[in-house]
């Protein structure tokens, strides 16, 4: 049976393995990266929920999903913009927790180059209502007989006003190997002038 400790490491090589893994999963919705948890904090609350990674900045570091405006996690990021991700790879038992601060885009570049590569089948959840809103009974919260079939392109327009990019920068890398022969677990941690800092942990 193969083990993490079979060979050398750095943390370079874990590093490079960590940006293969996030530039993968933006482009293969089938990578176990693609899917991850994002977790917002207001108070003395934590809030976790999963979201799809769609953009991945090596150079400045960042990661990104879309959003409706109106989704309570907005008003967390803008209340507290300190987040964080979980990412897990359940094949190479990889788990991988990036620490940031997030901001908000809604009507700048960005958001306006993530909408126009938005298919319009994935354009109907930002034409209804906005999410948690409550209802007399269960409802997708899309409008009326959209559920079912792609509307046109110039009918997914209505969604744009309540599309939203969150971006976040990445501050931090904890990094888990899990293996039966003992885990390891390595950090990365960029400062305020960008200067890397690298530590090996106990699992």
């Amino acid at each position: 049976m193969s083990s993490i400790w079979d060979k050398p490491v750095s943390h370079g090589d874990i590093l490079n393995r960590i940006w293969r893994h996030l530039g993968a999963a933006v482009k293969n919705r089938k990578h176990p990266f693609h899917l991850a948890v994002f977790g917002t904090a207001v108070k003395d609350e934590a809030n976790l929920r999963t979201v799809t990674l769609r953009r991945f900045w090596k150079k400045p570091r960042g990661l990104a999903f879309h959003a409706h405006s109106g989704s309570p996690k907005i008003a967390q990021i803008e209340k507290n913009p300190k987040i964080s991700w979980l990412f897990y790879h359940p094949e190479e038992k990889f788990q991988v927790r990036v620490g940031g601060v997030a901001s908000v885009h809604s009507d700048d570049e960005l958001a306006d180059e993530q909408w126009q590569k938005t298919a319009v089948f994935s354009r109907r959840c930002y034409m209804g209502a906005a999410p948690t809103t409550t209802s007399k009974k269960p409802t997708h919260g899309m409008p009326e007989g959209i559920a079912d079939r792609d509307p046109a392109p110039k009918e997914s327009e209505s969604g744009r006003i309540n599309f939203v990019v969150v971006r976040s920068t990445i501050e931090s890398i904890d990094c888990v190997e899990l293996d039966v022969r003992g885990h390891r677990r390595s950090l990365f941690v960029w400062n305020q002038e960008g200067e890397l800092q690298r530590k090996w942990l106990t699992p």
